[in-house]
Order: C-alpha cells, then sequence, then structure tokens
C-alpha cells in the first residue's frame, strides 16, 4: 500500500514515528509531505526515519497553495468558524483561547460576532453557518488535486487537519474526489479542544482514547463511528525505556547533589505559561523557607520548554541551593540522545510537577507521580481549557492537585518522607487515557491495525471535478480582494519583524541597504 502523509510541517509526525515505524515494517509506502519548515528538530525525526527505511519512506514537497486565488477568503472564512466555536459557553472559562481566535480571526467577523442580537447563541450559530456554507461552496484547490493524482496513493493520512484556519482541508476534499480514502490522525491530547475545528471530516479519525471519541463527537459533529480509539502511539518509547546512565552519573552531570532526591519541573509551552520563570522562582523559594524539612535541601531540576526556553536564558537560580536548568536552551526529545536524556530526567526524579504540560502524562508513563499548583496567574490555561481536566477527572484523574503552595508542600513532603505509599492514580489514568486496549498493547500496532482496515474497505467513487458555481462569479472579487488585503497584511508584519529585529541589533535599516 502506498500511502502519503501529509503535514503542515515535520514536527507534527514526531507524534507518529513509531506508528510509522510500523507500517513500514509491515511493507508499506510512504510519502511523507510537509507545507512548511519548522525550527524545533521535527526534521531530524524524518532524517531517521528514511536513514531506517530508505526503500520504504521518501519525502516529497506539497504544493504552495496559501497565496492561490481562493485561499485567503476559504482561510478566512474557516477562521470565522473557528472564532465563533469559541463563543459557545463551553468556553466560558477559556479567556485566553477566545482571544487567541479572535487575534486570528477577520476584523469583520470580530465585529459582527459582538454585535447586538448576532452576540446570542442563536445568531452566532447563523453567523457559523453562513461561513460554513459559503466556505464549503468554494472550488477546490486544482493544484492539490494534480498533486494527488501524481502522488496517487491507496490512502491520504493527514495531520493535524484543526489549527486554525487549516488549509490541510484542500487535500481531503480532493481526495474525496479523486475516490482516495482518508484518514485524520488525531496528534496529540489536546488538539480537539484548544485548535480549530475539522471543517472537512475525512472518512476515519484515529483518536487516543473514549474522552477524545466524545469531543470528536460533540464539539466537531462527528459521527462516532468514524472514530477509532487507537491509544497514544506517541508515548509508545515510554513504556519500554530504560536508563541511559546510573543515577550518580546524572545527578553529578547536570549538576546536583547525589545525596538528595530531585524533583523534576517540566515547563510548559509559550501558550500555557508565557512568563514561567517568576513563578518557579516562588516556588523554590517556598520550599526553602518551608518547615518541612523534605524540602528545605531537596535537589530541583527545571526543565525548559523547547518551545519557551529563551526566558531562561540569563536565570541564574544558585542562590537557592542545589537547584539546575538543564537542559538551558530547551530539548526537543527527537531523536535517541535527547529522549534519552529527557527519561534519564524523569526516572531519576522523585516526583514531577508542572502547570499544564504533556510532561506530566510521560512522567506518569514512567511511574512517577505528577502535581500541579492551581495558580490565578494560569487559571485560563489550566482549568479554563478541557484538555487540563482529564488531567484531573478521567478514570479517577492523574493529578496530585493542590489550590495554594502550602497545600503543595505538604502533598510533596508526604511523598519525599514516606508517608504516602501506594497511589495507583498515575497506573488507572494511563489505562484509559494512554494505552485503552491494555497496557502491555503498543498503540502503534493498534494505529497500524486501523490504518490497514480502513485502506481495505470498498473503494470511494471518483467524482468529477465539479464545474465553477454561478455564485463563484460572485465571490471571485471578494476572493481577489482578500487576497490582495492578505498579501498587505503578511508583508507589513514582514515590515515590522525586521524593524524590531534591526532595533534589537541596533542597526538602521538603511544601513543594509
Amino acid at each position: 500500500m502506498k500511502i502519503l502523509f501529509a503535514t503542515s510541517h515535520f514536527g507534527f509526525l514526531r507524534n507518529f514515528e513509531f506508528a510509522i515505524r510500523e507500517l513500514a515494517r509491515r511493507g508499506h509506502q510512504f510519502r511523507l509531505m510537509a507545507d512548511r519548515s519548522e525550527k524545533l528538530g521535527g526534521r531530524r525525526t524524518i532524517e531517521n526515519l528514511v536513514a531506517d527505511y530508505s526503500s520504504a519512506i521518501t519525502l516529497v514537497q506539497g504544493p504552495k497553495i496559501k497565496d492561490t486565488t481562493w485561499q485567503p477568503l476559504g482561510s478566512a472564512l474557516r477562521l470565522t468558524q473557528d472564532y465563533c466555536h469559541y463563543l459557545h459557553p463551553r468556553y466560558d472559562r477559556s479567556l485566553k483561547l477566545r482571544a487567541r481566535a479572535a487575534a486570528q480571526a477577520p476584523s469583520v467577523a470580530v465585529r459582527l460576532a459582538r454585535a447586538p442580537l448576532m452576540c446570542s447563541q442563536p445568531g452566532l450559530r447563523f453567523l457559523r453557518r453562513s461561513a460554513h456554507t459559503v466556505e464549503q461552496s468554494l472550488p477546490v484547490s486544482q493544484e492539490v488535486i494534480q498533486f494527488l493524482q501524481a502522488e496517487g496513493p491507496d490512502l491520504l493520512l493527514v495531520t493535524p487537519l484543526l489549527y486554525f484556519g487549516s488549509q490541510q482541508v484542500e487535500y481531503v476534499r480532493a481526495a474525496r474526489l479523486l475516490g482516495i480514502r482518508s484518514v485524520l490522525c488525531v496528534g496529540s491530547w489536546d488538539h480537539l479542544t484548544t485548535k480549530g475545528l475539522v471543517h472537512a471530516i475525512p472518512d476515519r479519525i484515529l483518536v487516543w482514547n473514549e474522552a477524545q471519541r466524545k469531543e470528536a463527537s460533540q464539539i466537531h459533529s462527528i459521527d462516532p463511528e468514524q472514530v477509532t480509539v487507537t491509544g497514544a502511539q506517541a508515548y509508545d518509547h515510554w513504556f519500554t525505556a530504560t536508563p541511559s546512565v546510573p543515577r550518580e552519573s546524572f545527578t553529578r552531570r547536570i549538576g546536583l547533589r547525589t545525596d538528595q532526591p530531585i524533583l523534576l519541573y517540566l515547563c510548559s509551552s509559550p501558550f500555557i505559561t508565557p512568563h514561567e520563570v517568576g513563578f518557579v522562582k516562588r516556588w523554590i523559594e517556598g520550599m526553602r523557607s518551608s518547615p518541612l524539612k523534605e524540602l528545605q535541601e531537596v535537589g530541583v531540576l527545571v526543565r525548559p520548554h523547547p518551545q519557551n526556553a529563551e526566558q531562561w536564558t540569563d536565570v541564574d537560580l544558585s542562590s537557592m541551593g542545589n537547584v539546575v536548568v538543564w537542559p538551558r536552551g530547551g530539548a526537543n526529545p527527537v531523536d535517541a540522545e535527547a529522549r534519552a536524556e529527557y527519561f534519564d530526567s524523569m526516572y531519576y526524579s522523585a516526583a514531577v510537577i508542572g502547570v499544564n504540560t504533556s510532561g506530566l502524562i510521560e512522567s506518569a508513563i514512567v511511574g512517577r507521580m505528577v502535581y500541579t499548583i492551581l495558580d490565578s496567574e494560569f487559571a485560563s490555561t489550566q482549568e479554563g481549557t478541557l484538555h487540563f481536566r482529564h488531567l484531573q477527572n478521567v478514570n479517577g484523574g492523574l493529578l496530585h492537585v493542590a489550590s495554594s503552595f502550602e497545600d503543595h508542600y505538604g502533598q510533596l513532603s508526604d511523598l519525599l518522607s514516606g508517608r504516602l505509599q501506594g497511589d495507583d492514580r498515575a497506573k488507572h489514568f494511563i489505562e484509559a487515557f494512554i494505552r485503552p486496549h491494555g497496557l502491555n498493547v503498543a498503540a502503534a500496532n493498534i494505529f497500524a491495525e486501523a490504518v490497514e482496515s480502513e485502506a481495505a474497505r470498498d473503494q470511494i467513487p471518483v467524482m468529477s471535478n465539479p464545474e465553477p458555481k454561478i455564485w463563484h462569479r460572485v465571490l471571485y472579487p471578494l476572493a481577489l480582494a482578500v487576497q490582495a488585503e492578505t498579501r498587505r497584511r503578511r508583508a507589513s508584519a514582514r515590515r515590522v519583524k525586521n524593524e524590531e529585529v534591526f532595533r534589537d541589533k541596533d542597526i538602521h535599516p538603511e544601513e543594509t541597504q
């Protein structure tokens, strides 16, 4: 079987590496396609895959469709729907998510959504449905149709698809015209609740667990019969990983004392915690001044998030004793060495602490208890997000949650002193959320079987490319206007960015001409 895996950038395929490997081992051919490049090392994952399966996995560049005539209008209409989606009552506590959706939506859509009468739920449904109707009627990208015809895949896999205003809908719609089955591979635990809508529903959707199956139905109006639960193939490797070095070697390498237990603090993404340094300092200072002796000298390893590491560049925590920020620039675990260092960090820690990050789940897989403090600074990105509530509630919940630093310190003291024993909440959570088919059943195998099953279904009839609709003549001037405005805004954003770079380097633009 020839599979085309289309993604926005190769970083997204990190979460599918082991599923791709499993399908390649089964003899299937892959063409991996990305719309754009990324800066977090995702391409290393792909290079390793190609090196290991050179006869089965190749790369291809997809067509550039961002600036084609109809795409800016289509994207604007999808962004309008995404914004209306976040005005639903389920997001009343998610003010930051709403603000992000508003920032990306067309200004006219934001004004309409806030207008009298239109700002009611019936009015918002009318606005969303109107945008949906027009967007669905737009021509399917000829560039994508021609690309898929040239590639001739037996099956199309796509991820993430549901980012704000995603242009990947063109691949799903073009595949349907050409009789190619398509599968949405949901890449992470938060994608169905913190991103945009699924504007073109593929033939099959692969999710981690039953909670996501419900989200697909309730939030994205996807028939549950189209959804297959595979488990989290992204985390299969943590179930079999082992330490790369002895504990003493690890603690000495990173600069912590060998005679003290370690608390691992995992930082969160820029959206969740844009300014996390102050919070972490408060947390450590509180432990050092605590009357609880277990916390006064305990080792603290702060691990910056790879997308949010810049704020830690010049931070000095040495005055707090037995504390280290490592690796200073963050590290994306996309290769064997980076994964080993990350695993050792979790494995040799007595407990793991964080605000709201997937690292808390990974630490639970490794067998560590995970903790969080509900803080007003992050209210909108903790309990204000639906995916955080999974950590609190699924199968009894994963997190040891504290509503104050004092309560949190008491929890840590109970653990470090040995007073807390026999807590199975991590195991129960993993059984439901990460490996619902069994703790010993690799999710990559279930994923591969689901892909093969979808490819084996009856073929979809090839459809003739529909003729341009009569109202396309009416929409065409609007499409051109939106295209021109999009280009103007993009050029303006580039100028502002260049000016910021010049200012930071104390260079005047005219000096570079």
